[in-house]
């Protein structure tokens, strides 16, 4: 029982990777009239063609970006609109406008020089699961997804350390409406402050949704919303199960996040554990 509950305490591994992705410095259009992003490293750069279709060049990551989130404060649960209002012409809209909740930065590492590089074979990212925990997600960008490898504490001294076997693909390129794909895995021998721990975890990914988000700052009128449904057993102990929507762009990554609560069955719920979106 024990052990079922502190893993609890960790954030789930649902979140990406792609949520800090790049930090757009300067959007503009290039001579095809496609939008282009250019990136805090020189060397990158994006172009999004606007099709509907996310693409795996179409998704940029560059150790050492940072993106900034307004969040509601973590253990405060906040009312959201999952669904969204159908606009002109029948397109699905999201206003996520709201000025409520604090601002906080999420930042890609890189896993080379990290303590916990050896312990994940193949790891090339590394980012805070929630914006507002000390938990990190592993990552591996694939030419073809993005590979979740587990989950580790910010420092070696938090002695949390949960490897995902095998890895989850939790982004599958290129990605478009209607996609929908599934995985299993498990955590064993793992360490959530010290007390071991083991999970199976069912992944059940679908891009179940396309339209309009609307953040204030930056409004994104292609976007692809990917529906995350996790379920955890525990050899002690009830489940857990959470679903999680992920709002994508080109270019962009990752543009807004709504996590449902605890045991969260429908599919359009109205009360959130986290929400957060791009913004100032």
């Amino acid at each position: 029982m024990m052990a079922s509950r502190r893993v609890g305490m960790v954030s789930l591994p649902l979140a990406l990777w792609a949520s800090a992705c790049v930090m757009p410095v300067g959007p503009g259009r290039d001579a095809g009239g496609d939008s282009y992003i250019a990136l805090p490293d020189a060397a990158a750069s994006c172009r999004g063609n606007g099709d509907g279709v996310i693409t795996r060049d179409e998704v940029v990551f560059v150790p050492g970006a940072e993106a900034r989130y307004r969040i509601n404060p973590a253990g405060v649960g906040v009312v959201v609109n999952t669904a969204g209002a159908m606009g002109a012409g029948g397109a699905r809209v999201w206003d996520f406008t709201s000025p409520d909740g604090d601002v906080v930065a999420l930042r890609v590492l890189d896993v080379a020089g990290q303590y916990f590089a050896s312990q994940f074979a193949g790891a090339q990212y590394a980012a805070r699961l929630d914006p507002r925990e000390p938990t990190l997600g592993v990552y591996q960008a694939t030419p073809t997804s993005v590979l979740f490898l587990g989950a580790v504490g910010e420092s070696e001294a938090t002695r949390t350390v949960l490897p995902y076997n095998p890895p989850v693909e939790l982004l599958r390129f290129p990605m478009r409406m209607g996609d929908a794909w599934t995985a299993t895995t498990m955590t064993m021998n793992g360490m959530v402050d010290g007390t071991p721990v083991a999970s199976r975890d069912s992944y059940s990914m679908t891009v179940d949704a396309r339209g309009e988000v609307q953040l204030g700052a930056l409004t994104f009128r292609d976007a692809l919303r990917l529906r995350v449904e996790l379920t955890q057993a525990f050899p002690a102990g009830p489940g857990r199960r959470r679903i999680q929507y992920l709002w994508m762009t080109e270019c962009y990554g990752e543009v807004a996040r709504i996590t449902s609560m605890d045991g969260q069955v429908a599919a359009e719920f109205t009360t959130a554990l986290e929400f957060r979106r791009l913004g100032f």
